[in-house]
C-alpha cells in the first residue's frame, strides 16, 4: 500500500536528503528556505491572530534562516519584531546568510543574545537549533532556551523544538516547550514519540514543493496511524456470517486478587467482535465474571492439563492480564507458550518470558505467532536494561524487541511504537487519561479479538492500538482526562469498531 504522504515518518537525515535532492533538482535553497518561513508565520497568524509583536531567536544554521525570514514576514505586516541572534551574523553562511540579508532589507534588527533582555514580543519563536542537534545543548544555547521556557508566553517551535533530537525523541540536555510545532518536508519520528508529543505540543505539517519524484528516492523510515489509515482494516461483514465465522479467543490469567484484569480483557474481546470466548481463571472468580458478562464461557483452572482441550478449540489465546508470577502463573505460561495457536501476551505473560530467556530460544517457529504488548518497565525486563535506556531510543529498543523475540512488538508510551518484519508504524491516539490501571487488560483484548477475526498480527495490533486511544480522546474531550477509567473504554471501542453505527456522527 502507497501510505498518503501526511502519514510517512521519516529520519532526520531521510529529510535532509529529500531538501538536497530538490535542491539539485532546481529549487535554490534560499526560495525553500522563504516557503518553510512564509508557511510557519502563516501558522504563527492562525494560531495567534491578535498577536502584533514578536520574539525570535534564531541560532546560525537553516533554522535559524527560516527565523530570520519569519522576522522579515512580520516587519512587513507592521509587527514589532526584537530578534534575538545567538550566532553573530557575520559567521552565518549559504541560505541563512542570505535571509539574514533579506531580512535586513525589510528593517529588522538584530540583537545579539544578552542574558538579562527584556522580551518584548507577545509570542516566541524558537529557531535555535534544528534536527542536526545530537550532542547536549551547551553554553548561550542553554541558557536560551531556558529564558524561554521560563518566559510564560506562547511559544511556536521552527520544524523542531530546539534541544529535542529528531529520531529518538527524547531531550539533548534540555529542549523548548513550545505550544505549536510547524514541521517541514517530511515528519520526524521523534515528534511523535517519548518526549516528542510533550515538548511538540500541537504539531503541523507542511510538505513544502518536494516533487514526487524526490520523495520516491527516500523511503520513510515509519508510518503514522491514524483513522483514514486504517479505514480498510475494517470490513463489514457477510450477511451470513455466524459466530464460527468470528474467531474463538480464549483469556487465561487472573490469579488470586487479579481478577479485574481477567474481567476487562474477557469483556473487551467480546464487545470488540470476536464470535465465542472462553475464559480461564481462578474459580473464584467465575460467579462475579459471568455476573458481569453472562455471553462469556468461564471455567475455574486448577490444573494446567485443562488448558489441553482449549488451546486446540482456540484460535488465538490472550494470556497475561492478571497472570501474577507465582507457580500458578508459570504453569500455565509454560502450557500456554508450547501452543500453536495466535497469542497476545501481556502484563506478567512478558515478566515470564524475560525469566525464561534460554527456554524461549528452544520454542519452535510454529509457536511464535505472537504480538507482544510491552510498557518501558516490561520492555526494561525483556531486554535486560534499564527503563530509562528504553525511553532514550525507542525506536532501538523495539528493533531489539523485535529482533530478540520476534513476532510484532506493540511498545507502549507517548507515541506507542508498532513493528512486525521490519514495518514501523507509531500511534497518533491517545492521551494522558490512559494512564491508569487496567488500559492495558482492555488493549489485549481488542487485539485478541481483532486477531481472531482474521487480521494478521501487525494489522490487529496497529488497528487495536489506534481505536484504544481514538476512545479515550473521544472520552477525555466529553469528561476530561482526569478520572478516565479502562472500563469506560469498553463500549466506545465497540462504536468506533463500527463506522456505519449512527453514533459515531455525534462523537
Amino acid at each position: 500500500m502507497q501510505w498518503p504522504l501526511h502519514e510517512r515518518i521519516y529520519t532526520a537525515a531521510q529529510v535532509k536528503k529529500m531538501d538536497q535532492l530538490t535542491i539539485q533538482s532546481g529549487t535554490p535553497g534560499f526560495e525553500l528556505m522563504k516557503q518553510a518561513g512564509r508557511m510557519a508565520f502563516r501558522h504563527l497568524l492562525r494560531q495567534w491572530p491578535e498577536c502584533r509583536a514578536l520574539t525570535l531567536f534564531c541560532g546560525g544554521g537553516n533554522n535559524g534562516g527560516d527565523g530570520y525570514v519569519m522576522a522579515g514576514l512580520a516587519r512587513q505586516q507592521n509587527m514589532v519584531v526584537q530578534l534575538i541572534s545567538l550566532t553573530p551574523p557575520e559567521r552565518l553562511v549559504g541560505e541563512a546568510a542570505q535571509a539574514y540579508q533579506w531580512a535586513l532589507e525589510w528593517g529588522v534588527e538584530v540583537q545579539p543574545w544578552q542574558e538579562d533582555f527584556k522580551l518584548r514580543g507577545q509570542v516566541i519563536v524558537d529557531a535555535l537549533l534544528g534536527t542536526g542537534l545530537t550532542g547536549d545543548v551547551r553554553g548561550d544555547y542553554l541558557e536560551a532556551i531556558e529564558r524561554i521556557n521560563r518566559s510564560g508566553l506562547p511559544v511556536l517551535a521552527v520544524d523542531i523544538p530546539s534541544g529535542l533530537c529528531a529520531d529518538r525523541g527524547v531531550c539533548l540536555g534540555q529542549a523548548v516547550k513550545a505550544d505549536v510545532t510547524v514541521t517541514f518536508i517530511g515528519k520526524k519520528l521523534g515528534l511523535l514519540t517519548g518526549q516528542g508529543p510533550e515538548y511538540c505540543g500541537e504539531r503541523r505539517f507542511e510538505p513544502l514543493n518536494v516533487t514526487d519524484r524526490v520523495r520516491a528516492q527516500v523511503k520513510p523510515i515509519a508510518t503514522m496511524l491514524n483513522d483514514e489509515t486504517l479505514e480498510h482494516l475494517i470490513a463489514p461483514r457477510a450477511r451470513t456470517a455466524h459466530k464460527g465465522d468470528c474467531g474463538r479467543v480464549l483469556v487465561v490469567g487472573g490469579d488470586q486478587g487479579y481478577g479485574g484484569a481477567i474481567m476487562l480483557a474477557s469483556q473487551m474481546t467480546a464487545r470488540a467482535g470476536a464470535g465465542l470466548i472462553k475464559v480461564m481463571t481462578r474459580p473464584e472468580h467465575i460467579l462475579p465474571l459471568l455476573t458481569r458478562q453472562p455471553e462469556l464461557m468461564a471455567e475455574g483452572l486448577t490444573s494446567v492439563h485443562q488448558l489441553d482441550q482449549r488451546l486446540k478449540w482456540c484460535d488465538v489465546v490472550v494470556l497475561g492480564p492478571g497472570l501474577g508470577q507465582n507457580g500458578w502463573g508459570q504453569q500455565i505460561w509454560l502450557k500456554v507458550m508450547q501452543a500453536k495457536c495466535a497469542k497476545v501476551i501481556d502484563a506478567d505473560a512478558l515478566n515470564l518470558m524475560a525469566s525464561h530467556g534460554s527456554w524461549l530460544k528452544r520454542l519452535p517457529e510454529c509457536c511464535r505467532d505472537w504480538v507482544l504488548t510491552p510498557h518501558p518497565g516490561e520492555a526494561a525486563r525483556l531486554l535486560n536494561c534499564s527503563v530509562h535506556e528504553v525511553e532514550q531510543d525507542r525506536p532501538a529498543a523495539i528493533r531489539r524487541l523485535s529482533d530478540q523475540y520476534g513476532g510484532t512488538v506493540l511498545l507502549k508510551g507517548a507515541g506507542t511504537l508498532l513493528l512486525s518484519e521490519g514495518r514501523l508504524a507509531v500511534n497518533s491516539s491517545g492521551n494522558p487519561g490512559m494512564a491508569s490501571g487496567g488500559m492495558g487488560d482492555v488493549l489485549s483484548g481488542v487485539i485478541g479479538a481483532l486477531r481472531a477475526q482474521g487480521l494478521t498480527g501487525y494489522d490487529a495490533a496497529c488497528l487495536a492500538v489506534q481505536v484504544h486511544g481514538k476512545a479515550a480522546d473521544q472520552l477525555a474531550c466529553r469528561y476530561g482526562e482526569r478520572g478516565l477509567l479502562a472500563s469506560d473504554l469498553i463500549d466506545q471501542i465497540r462504536v468506533i469498531l463500527n463506522p456505519e453505527c449512527k453514533l459515531n456522527a455525534s462523537l
